[in-house]
């Protein structure tokens, strides 16, 4: 009997949240980690380009996107959600790109951007631009605003909630490079987790701040050096040039951004797009040394601060 009385409450709460949300032309999710979660804003502002009045985001990190406006719903993960999107005609499109096989740690390899891959399943067709985007108030960015000319150094991204030890470059060169900097009268802060191995003679905003108050610090900092993930594609989201340590786990081909000095190793194991596993003492980031990292950055430096150029492919 208990399904008699839960399939008219349903329907009634069904009717309730399309009278407030209003019907989608599109529902697009990944519900993951939150650097995949930010890149589904490259096909969602794909589709307001082209006319979207109504975008269902299903997302697990609703407080970053509070620049949307009326056009883009916020979604939670229920269930719920997903079967009304359904009953609609509208399903939530998973934007997954990849798979792991998890006897070998290795993830599917890509042929083609994330980005790319990303707008497929979310139906687009025609030109994409391969970035993220995150707009901040101008009262988020005056807020940041001492910030301005600093270089960001992240150390580690093994907070994330699928972290991966080949993604990871050596803490102590990490220091050599703010110890570089800081000879050259350069200032230097640090962002990222609280957990993050600390950096010596920088500002110290570790853990410090909400998501959305850390990238207007990166919109301010004159570049961010780093790692592959998050904070990598929320520098891109609000126009900070950055330097990425690589190594040679995966291609910046396919999960970077030309606009960015990306250091890579490619050894003849690379890209091998293993997550923690390494039968090669993971030489590809052992033998990256602070020196290329300054010099990379030493060539980020020289270009102008300007808004970046924008990678753009058809589907």
């Amino acid at each position: 009997m208990s399904w008699l009385i839960e399939k008219p409450r349903l329907y009634a709460w069904g009717s309730v949240q399309l009278a407030r949300l209003g019907r989608p032309d599109i529902a697009l999710g990944f519900l993951g980690g939150i650097g995949d979660d930010l890149l589904c804003t490259a096909p969602i502002d794909e589709w307001l380009c082209r006319g979207a009045q109504r975008v269902w985001f299903f997302t697990r990190h609703p407080d970053l996107y509070t620049h949307y406006d009326r056009r883009v719903r916020l979604i939670p993960e229920d269930a719920r959600y997903q079967h009304l999107a359904l009953r609609l005609g509208r399903p939530m499109r998973a934007l997954g790109y990849s798979s792991l096989d998890p006897g070998s740690d290795k993830d599917s390899p890509l042929s083609e951007h994330l980005i790319v891959a990303m707008c497929r399943k979310a139906m687009l067709a025609g030109r994409v631009r391969l970035r993220p985007h995150l707009a901040l108030s101008a009262g988020e960015l005056a807020r940041a605003g001492r910030w301005n000319s600093y270089i960001a150094l992240q150390v580690s991204s093994l907070t994330a909630s699928v972290p991966m030890a080949n993604k990871q470059w050596l803490a102590g060169r990490f220091q050599t490079v703010a110890d570089q900097l800081a000879a050259r009268g350069l200032r230097c802060v640090q962002v990222g987790s609280r957990s993050d191995p600390p950096l010596t003679g920088v500002a110290d905003l570790r853990g410090r701040g909400s998501l959305r108050e850390t990238a207007a610090v990166l919109a301010h900092t004159r570049l961010f050096v780093g790692l592959v993930g998050f904070l990598m594609h929320l520098a891109r989201a609000v126009e900070c040039p950055a330097v990425i340590v690589y190594g040679g786990r995966e291609s910046p081909e396919f999960t970077g951004y030309a606009c960015n000095v990306n250091v890579t190793n490619r050894p003849p194991c690379a890209p091998c797009w293993q997550r923690n596993r390494c039968d090669y003492a993971h030489a590809c980031m052992e033998n990256i040394t602070a020196e290329q990292v300054i010099a990379a950055v030493e060539a980020a430096l020289a270009r102008p601060r300007a808004p970046l150029a924008v990678e753009e492919a058809v589907l």
